[in-house]
């Protein structure tokens, strides 16, 4: 049967890998989390970028028209331009050419975005001294371009929207393979860290089973004594003696006395 203090120290041992291992599981869920918000963030960009192209060259006949001294919406062939642009890339839902004040002046693909949406994108994009900026809704990401006329003038923006799905869908294989490495390196430290807190605390292993001599030696406790003790014994045991002997002379010593005393009494006067 093992004893109390290997089973108190067992106790301790497993709460203390425990506890270990559970702070590093919320660390790498945490890191995770944030690599994985970051990863989205990273797509959205990206994907920023590829729908930019499309706006570009938007731009580029809007500016041009513009140096003949036309306005955006006295333009022919821009509603053309925009169904062509969208039409090379299916992910674009809708494209819209805006004025300042941010009324739609052409537009091409899907019509019914929710106003809510739009109006949080146009703010974004109208009052953002950025050139390009990006708003990401959840379901949808609005990229838009804002356009300059010669004088350098906002003159109104190109607002592009596509589907999260779109671009999220590729970006899940990574997710996977990011949760995959996560539980790798979950598993490396915990295969590295219990035999290293193992060997840490085998000190206090060996302690604790020090103060067992039945699992030590095979014997009851009783019958290990150190020198010490074995010494204290025999002090103890010559005391009593000593004081055995001295308490059988008193006796003695008392007996006599009695018996002397007794023959006193019985002798004639």
């Amino acid at each position: 049967m093992k004893s109390a203090g290997w089973l108190i120290f067992r106790e301790m041992y497993l709460k203390i890998i425990l506890s270990i291992l559970t702070v590093i599981a919320v660390m790498l869920l945490l890191q995770n989390a944030l690599n994985q918000l970051k990863l989205r963030s990273l797509a959205a960009e990206a994907t920023s970028s590829r729908l930019q192209i499309s706006a570009s060259t938007i731009e580029s006949a809007i500016v041009r028209a513009e140096g003949l001294g036309l306005e955006m919406d006295e333009m022919e062939g821009l509603q053309g331009l925009l169904d062509r642009e969208r039409g090379r890339d299916d992910s674009i839902a809708q494209l819209a050419i805006v004025s300042p004040i941010g009324r739609t002046l052409v537009v091409s693909g899907v019509a019914d975005m929710p106003q809510a949406e739009m109006d949080q994108a146009l703010r974004r994009v109208m009052g953002s001294r950025e050139k390009v900026s990006l708003f990401d809704a959840g379901e949808r990401l609005y990229t838009g371009r804002v356009l300059h006329n010669s004088s350098d003038a906002v003159m109104g923006a190109i607002l592009l929207t596509t589907p999260t799905e779109k671009y999220l869908a590729h970006a899940e294989q990574s997710f996977d393979r990011m949760n995959l490495y996560y539980l790798v390196i979950f598993g490396c430290v915990a295969a590295l860290l219990i035999p290293f807190i193992i060997f840490q605390f085998s000190s206090i292993s060996h302690a604790f089973r020090a103060f067992d001599p039945a699992r030590v030696t095979g014997t009851k406790a009783t019958e290990v004594q150190s020198g010490a003790a074995v010494e204290v014994q025999r002090a103890i045991d010559a005391g009593n003696a000593k004081y055995a002997a001295a308490a059988n002379e008193l006796d003695g010593l008392l007996d006599n006395c009695e018996e002397t005393e007794r023959d006193t009494r019985e002798a004639p006067a």
